[in-house]
């Protein structure tokens, strides 16, 4: 199992975590830091994490993205594929991170603010699938700590006497989440209503989450060129089109979301299978034969990725169930 650590409290604190539950276990478990190299300090706080972990006896290595471009999103998807690659060659299918109780509260608003529907306000998954894209084994994120305030995880380090590194971009205003973060700290009764309403729009949201499972793992069928095939009609309202979706992405190899009003019009023409003319969305064709509803890669795959469909596929239910 792989560990990510930044540097701050609450990767640090998810280190020690592991820590004691490999030494209780008997386990492996792996640290793995990224280093952007978008700030100069990155490289120092990379080798301040190895010291802790070779403190506690945990292996660690430091990913250096090799051609650093600007921009959070560019830098969150090479922090991805860095760290899934690092994990395949580690032998491990799972990388835990220490999103927080904190983490869940200020995506509630974030997401809300965006627009999100109910399914999105739930909040960060305690199990997804990672969004690096194949070729290789799918790797998943595990997040233990999504019901521990942060503070709680500071309390810890310091009982441990650890100290931890405080990004400078956690108190810059320019960024959304800091902003956010400042109005739950100075609400806390806001912060308590949000994390009830999460829980229970949790819920609703396993149960939609086990129902895609059980349709993903009955009904499709992997062919061995890599086309998905799945039974008409798809389950129903906002279930089928996240099928849909998963189907999509499961035939392209990509993982980016697909934009909601295209999908919400594909789903509903494929109500109507026999007005359905072959479509494209997110890099996938998707069409209609003899009552079955077909997804395949627009331009092709390459072989290794058509030999990971089914393991993705596998992956993707065990992140639906939301337990290994």
């Amino acid at each position: 199992m792989c560990v990510a650590v930044s540097g701050g409290g609450d990767s640090l604190a998810l280190l020690l975590i592991a820590a004691d539950w490999a030494q209780t276990r008997r386990r492996d478990v792996c640290a793995l830091t990224v280093d952007h190299g978008l700030r100069p300090e990155a490289a120092g706080e990379a080798r301040f994490v190895a010291e802790i972990a070779a403190r506690y006896g945990i292996p660690h290595r430091t990913l250096r993205w090799e051609a650093p471009q600007p921009g959070q999103a560019k830098a969150r998807r090479a922090r991805h594929h860095l760290l899934a690659a690092a994990a395949r060659e580690a032998g491990s299918v799972v990388i835990l991170t220490a999103h927080t109780q904190d983490d869940n509260a200020e995506t509630f608003l974030i997401r809300a603010r965006a627009g999100s529907g109910w399914y999105g306000l739930a909040g960060i998954q305690p199990l997804s699938l990672s969004p690096a894209e194949p070729p290789g084994v799918p790797v998943l994120l595990g997040r233990p700590l999504l019901a521990t305030p942060r503070a709680a995880l500071r309390d810890l380090l310091q009982t441990h006497g650890e100290g931890w590194v405080e990004d400078p971009s956690n108190e810059n205003p320019a960024y959304e989440r800091v902003r956010v973060r400042r109005t739950l700290a100075e609400d806390p009764a806001l912060r308590a209503r949000i994390l009830v309403l999460q829980e229970r729009l949790q819920l609703l949201r396993q149960l939609q989450d086990q129902a895609l499972a059980n349709w993903l793992s009955q009904y499709v069928e992997v062919r061995p060129d890599g086309a998905l095939r799945a039974p008409l009609p798809p389950p129903p309202g906002e279930r089928g089109e996240r099928a849909l979706a998963a189907l999509i992405a499961l035939a392209s190899g990509r993982t980016r979301p697909l934009r909601s009003d295209a999908l919400h019009r594909l789903a509903h023409r494929i109500t109507r299978p026999d007005t359905l003319r072959p479509a494209t969305l997110g890099g996938a064709i998707v069409a209609v034969r003899k009552d079955k509803l077909h997804v395949t890669a627009e331009h092709g795959l390459a072989p290794e990725q058509v030999n990971a469909i089914p393991a993705r596929l596998a992956a993707m239910v065990t992140a639906c169930s939301g337990h290994m």
